[in-house]
């Protein structure tokens, strides 16, 4: 079934971008037509984040001025992903037309469309909350951060739109997930770690299933699209033996320990002898 995300934040830096691309791209190298689309119409760079050249063809904003259609706006990105980008011209903001984007949407042939949005609230920032069939809200566990994400939780119930869920980056093994869900008043759909591929992966401007295939965060964002479309194949292997933060779990750790007391009570034995 053909599903419209927008995937949405309170402010700007906290993963919304990098969870577009990095979902997206998962979803796509499993085969799944997924195409990303970039409405933040003021400051977008999607582009950067997966390799894009914004200047080798139209954008978003040319299909939202009716200068280009809708297919000629579409760029092949890595592993099959479809890119909508937006362009880094300034003297393009204006003649873009958020009210065009509905009908953008509409022509776009994939099974999921993730739309990154600008965050604050302006008519650019709500319209893809307004039209989008779901939209799942991404944070970090910060105070803050979650603080303004709850007034776009906010916005989202206005408009009747169903929230997906959140995504909550930049996690740790102290990261309070039931508190950060409580306080948005919506399920935690993902959490991805604090990795440092996560930044590595963006100024190499590959996704990361290709530039850390093996990744902490690239396993959340297999689970989070396992999670979002049923799809268990999409969830890594490794399942259940590590942590979101890549570390041994309470059990492989007490396992751990009792072998290294076991070691050193023996050579104690044979100290003393």
């Amino acid at each position: 079934m053909r599903r419209v995300y927008a995937v949405a934040s309170g402010k700007g830096g906290v993963g919304k971008t990098t969870t577009v691309a990095n979902l997206g791209a998962v979803l796509a190298a499993a085969g799944h037509e997924t195409a990303v689309v970039d409405a933040d119409l003021g400051m977008g760079n999607l582009a950067g984040v997966l390799g894009i050249d914004t200047h080798a063809g139209p954008t978003v904003h040319d299909v939202l001025s009716g200068a280009a259609g809708v297919d000629d706006a579409v760029h092949e990105g890595p592993v099959g992903l479809s890119v909508i980008p937006a362009s880094d011209d300034l003297d393009d903001f204006g003649a873009a037309d958020p009210a065009n984007l509905s009908a953008l949407l509409d022509v776009i042939d994939a099974e999921t469309i993730l739309v990154d949005t600008s965050a604050g609230l302006s008519h650019d920032s709500v319209e893809p909350l307004r039209i989008a069939d779901e939209v799942l809200l991404v944070s970090t566990p910060e105070r803050g951060a979650l603080g303004d994400t709850a007034k776009t939780r906010d916005v989202v119930g206005r408009f009747g739109t169903t929230v997906a869920g959140v995504v909550l980056t930049r996690t740790t093994a102290d990261t309070d997930t039931a508190t950060a869900g409580a306080r948005l008043d919506a399920p935690i759909r993902g959490t991805i770690p604090d990795d440092p591929a996560v930044s590595a992966a963006a100024e190499a401007g590959e996704p990361l299933v290709v530039a850390a295939p093996d990744a902490p965060a690239t396993d959340a964002y297999r689970r989070l699209g396992a999670d979002l479309t049923g799809d268990d194949s999409l969830a890594p292997a490794t399942d259940g033996s590590e942590s979101t933060t890549g570390v041994a779990d309470d059990g492989e750790a007490e396992a751990s320990e009792a072998a290294d007391d076991e070691e050193r009570t023996g050579f104690l034995r044979w100290l003393l002898r």
